[in-house]
């Protein structure tokens, strides 16, 4: 079969998979959709003013790569939906079409068509898109770009460099990491080449603009998970909303098990590369369970496909014997099985009749109320499609400037501690009442929405503060 035949149906299978759920689903993927649409809808209004957006602390700690862009496209007529729709469907299968291209001009065209079988049968990869890791997923896209480029000393990474900072700050992290080192590595041999002189200027100043970039929010960007690295370990560190290291073991021991070949075979003739680098840069954060290790876990596997591919290939040549082969179809016949099976038991968090309530709620509620959820799930999907009202739920958002004891006072304290805590907000306020808060609180829901200063609105789940203190 001729190689562009396998690549056009990979890539099919690839669609197929990722566009699955935009066919079976009315609700976006993902534990962050109403954050991704807020921050594309705020980018594009400053757009209008050639400025950036008032964005308040928490928003401003996203790095503006990604709703830059973002907020171009719209300009040019695309949707704030199609963003977090269609476009974020595509965007998996064309990262792992540049990781396909990328490797196969290093080490082949073959290895270069496996790469894309890996990602078809990665449980990772598809739970990152599953989770929509929009900004990881975008800036690992100029990873690509900048490994390349650099490698063969064209000046176009540096360009590529400060796009990746400039979208995600810990893929960034892991370039840097990688990248500072390769480039240090290569002091010895390169020193006297003028060209490694001026691009080690222009990383000092990719690095430079990345620290102003970030310098508004030093304290949260830099100094907090500077001191969570080191005083923040083990069972201590946050980990992040992601599966554990044991999960993919289970679903990808197949996958895994062919990266670790590839890795260590690759030291036979490579050391030091920039792939090698980022894969270990990725696993010191998971080894020794630094800050929101468990994120890392997407960009390892990314970092391993590569290896993984020259492992199978390396596999199909050494054992060319047809029984032996239709065992190494077999084991990848086993991944495949699992991934699909994987795959099948991911759906929304929320349901389809939730998500067309809150969709509508806009035009409900009168603009710039304030409007207050007791669970975390619901809270970013309100704030996505209520972006001129003032959401707040517990430990979210940073408003209202509650803190966590407060919110339990409120939600299992008495009717004046409710009316305390109500009555500081300035803004109208409304209470949206999930299914998720009357499955979580359970009796506790129903003594407070008998609460006599709230006011149901209509027949909706909303109740509207009506007491004055």
């Amino acid at each position: 079969m001729r190689p562009r035949y396998i690549i056009g149906a990979l890539v099919g299978l690839l669609i197929a998979k990722f566009y699955w759920s935009w066919f079976m689903f009315d609700v976006p993927l993902g534990y962050d959709p109403g954050i991704y649409r807020y921050l594309f809808l705020r980018y594009a209004d400053a757009l209008s003013t050639f400025s950036l957006p008032s964005l308040p602390l928490w928003a401003g700690e996203h790095p503006p790569g990604l709703f830059v862009f973002g907020a171009l496209l719209m300009k040019m007529g695309l949707s704030v939906d199609a963003l977090i729709g269609w476009v974020w469907n595509i965007v998996p299968v064309f990262l792992a079409c540049v990781l396909a291209w990328g490797t196969a001009k290093r080490k082949g065209s073959a290895i270069g068509i496996i790469v894309l079988g890996c990602a078809l049968i990665s449980q990772a990869y598809f739970d990152g898109f599953f989770a929509m890791y929009w900004k990881v997923y975008a800036s690992l896209i100029f990873v690509c770009l900048t490994f390349y480029f650099a490698e063969k000393f064209s000046p176009w990474f540096l360009l590529t460099a400060l796009i990746t900072v400039t979208i995600h700050h810990q893929t960034g992290l892991i370039m840097a990491m990688s990248l500072g080192t390769w480039w240090l590595l290569q002091f010895r041999a390169q020193w006297k080449n003028p060209l490694y002189r001026v691009y080690t200027i222009g990383i000092c100043v990719i690095a430079i603009l990345g620290f102003l970039i970030y310098l508004p929010h030093f304290e949260r960007m830099f100094w907090s998970p500077l001191k969570s690295i080191f005083l923040l370990r083990g069972d201590n560190a946050p980990s992040g909303a992601f599966p554990d290291l044991k999960f993919y073991l289970t679903t990808m021991f197949i996958v895994f098990s062919f990266g670790i070949i590839g890795f260590a075979r690759s030291f036979r003739k490579e050391r030091g590369t920039l792939w090698q680098l980022a894969v270990i840069s990725c696993a010191i954060f998971i080894i020794f369970k630094l800050v929101f290790y468990k994120r890392f876990f997407l960009h390892l596997d990314f970092f391993l496909m590569p290896f993984a591919a020259e492992a199978v290939y390396w596999t199909w040549n050494k054992y060319a014997q047809n029984l032996q082969r239709v065992l190494i179809v077999t084991i990848i016949g086993v991944q495949v099985i699992v991934s699909v099976q994987t795959m099948l038991i991911r759906e929304p968090r929320i349901t389809a009749d939730q998500f067309t309530f809150i969709s509508t709620l806009d035009s409900v509620i009168p603009q710039g109320s304030t409007v207050l959820t007791m669970d975390n799930v619901t809270a970013p999907w309100l704030l996505g499609w209520m972006p001129l009202h003032h959401i707040g739920a517990p430990g979210l958002f940073d408003y209202p400037e509650k803190t966590y004891e407060q919110w339990e006072k409120f939600i299992y304290g008495s009717a004046n501690d409710r009316t305390d805590f109500l009555s500081s907000i300035d803004e109208d306020i409304y209470l949206y009442t999930s299914p998720i808060f009357f499955t979580h609180y359970g009796d506790q829901a129903k003594i407070i929405i008998a609460d006599p200063c709230l006011e149901q609105l209509g027949r909706y789940p909303i109740f509207h503060f009506t007491c004055t203190p």
